[in-house]
């Protein structure tokens, strides 16, 4: 990319968020260790993210009851009323990578999926030479859970893939800039 020089190797950074059964986001913002006078930034190759919890099914769940949740990784704060799964879906040029899924518990026939989404060019375990540009020291992990199921508490896990850059001048305030005025 130009007006980019990379300054290290792949870093990962990985991040676990429990996700109360309300149905409201929660929220955590991770600290990156850049240097803001010589212009370092951290260049996005990959987000791998996954909800974990009790086995989602007929023998751990209440039957007839829907299991959901939703997901954003986002270089500024977002709005804390938005549930995490619409970040994504409304053209913000910060959200990095979104997704959520659905599951219907049957009474006897089984578990079913009834949707599973997520941003197509990220969450593959593939690095890509680029998904987005983070300019200032930290970004954003939101999660929502809603449960009508009995499960319990469900934990988001998240790992962020990418480098450490130099920006020249004219690109470093303009990524800065792009990210303030977003907010």
């Amino acid at each position: 990319m130009q007006g980019l020089s990379k300054k290290s190797e792949l870093l990962f950074i990985s991040q676990e968020i429990t996700l109360p059964d309300s149905g409201v986001a929660d929220q955590r913002e991770v600290n990156l260790p850049l240097n803001t006078l010589e212009r370092q930034i951290f260049v996005v190759t990959d987000i791998q993210a996954y909800v974990e919890g009790n086995v989602f099914s007929q023998t751990t769940a209440v039957p007839n009851q829907d299991v959901d949740w939703s997901w954003s990784i986002s270089s500024t704060n977002l709005d804390p009323l938005l549930a995490p799964g619409a970040t994504g879906n409304i053209g913000n040029p910060r959200v990095l990578a979104a997704g959520g899924a659905r599951f219907a518990i049957g009474a006897t026939s089984g578990d079913v999926l009834q949707y599973q989404w997520g941003t197509n060019d990220s969450t593959t375990g593939t690095p890509a030479d680029y998904l987005g540009i983070i300019a200032t020291p930290d970004f954003f992990i939101r999660g929502q859970f809603l449960n009508a199921a009995g499960i319990g508490d469900a934990t988001l896990c998240v790992r962020v893939v990418g480098y450490m850059a130099i920006a020249s001048a004219d690109t470093y305030a303009a990524l800065v800039t792009q990210e303030v005025n977003s907010q």
